[in-house]
């Protein structure tokens, strides 16, 4: 089975320094882990360029959003964006949902009156957009944060291209908290922001070990990162070909995360169709989102989907 559903990374991180995080699990296999996870949100703030004082970490994002906003939390969080569905796992109900235009754009107005009118707490949304793809102006981003008292969760777990990134914005800017899943040491979830609360990460000595080990040896991250954009953009470009070529590809959207969304007729059969040629891929409400992966992975797809939309 191919996974391109967002499931599963790519790129082995650990990989890169197997001997290394090997020999790191097996030495802490029996320690009890940093409930802070300090030398690890170190480590995060060193690569990407922020004040450890501002991060925090949780081995799922369960844990830390539950860390940060306790038991009674209640977000507002655009439709189609994979929020939505980690705002559920967290709390076990619905997030409120906000509609974007045709053109899957949403403005900061709509988004800081939902959450005015339903009383939330937070403003929950993923950049680059996932799973569509489609990056959320910084200035956006900003004005949002300024016309509401609400916290602004970004999750930018799905972002390619750093430059993006909002994340140098939440030293200046009170209620922005930028969220970032890293892919290796258990797959924790780190947040950026000010004032955030300590609480039990529950990331294990042995993960909290290889995690620092990576971070040390931070070539493979940026490895991962050139190569996930890579990825992205020769699957984007052939895509492209595909909905020039069939109908039955309504409308593709530029992708800017490390997906590529468009729409499909008859999506849902075709989405079973790849499944039973052995292809998993993200399907909903009548779009599919690819993710990017290894270019055996992406020739499968690609082949794949030439032969459902025909």
């Amino acid at each position: 089975m191919i996974y391109l559903d967002g499931s599963r990374f790519f790129f082995d991180i650990e990989g890169c320094f197997s001997n290394l995080c090997e020999k790191a699990r097996e030495e802490n296999k029996n320690s009890e882990g940093d409930k802070t996870a300090a030398e690890l949100c170190g480590g995060f703030a060193k690569f990407f360029g922020t004040k450890p004082e501002f991060v925090r970490a949780g081995k799922d994002y369960k844990t830390l959003l539950k860390g940060i906003f306790g038991e009674e939390a209640k977000a507002v969080v655009p439709e189609f964006d994979i929020s939505a569905e980690n705002f559920s796992s967290a709390f076990g109900k619905e997030p409120l949902f906000v509609k974007k235009s045709p053109d899957m754009k949403i403005k900061a107005e709509n988004l800081a009156a939902a959450a005015s009118e339903n009383g939330a707490n937070f403003v929950f949304l993923s950049n680059p957009c996932c799973p569509t793809g489609l990056e959320i102006a910084t200035a956006e981003i900003i004005k949002l944060c300024s016309v509401t008292e609400a916290k602004i969760v970004v999750d930018e777990s799905f972002c390619v291209d750093e430059s993006v990134s909002v994340l140098s914005a939440v030293s200046e800017t009170e209620n922005l908290i930028v969220l970032k899943k890293m892919r290796f040491g258990g797959e924790p979830v780190f947040a950026a922001g000010k004032n955030l609360p300590e609480f039990d990460c529950e990331i294990s000595a042995s993960d909290q070990a290889v995690g620092k080990v990576i971070f040390d040896k931070n070539s493979a991250l940026k490895t991962a990162q050139r190569k996930l954009i890579d990825s992205r953009d020769s699957l984007y470009i052939r895509i492209k070909k595909l909905a020039i070529k069939f109908d039955s590809l309504e409308r593709l959207y530029r992708a800017k995360g490390n997906c590529v969304f468009f729409r499909v007729k008859n999506a849902e059969e075709r989405a079973k169709e790849l499944f039973d040629m052995g292809i998993s891929i993200y399907a909903k409400d009548g779009y599919f989102c690819v993710f990017a992966g290894e270019k055996d992975e992406n020739e499968a797809v690609l082949k794949a989907l030439g032969e459902i939309l025909k």
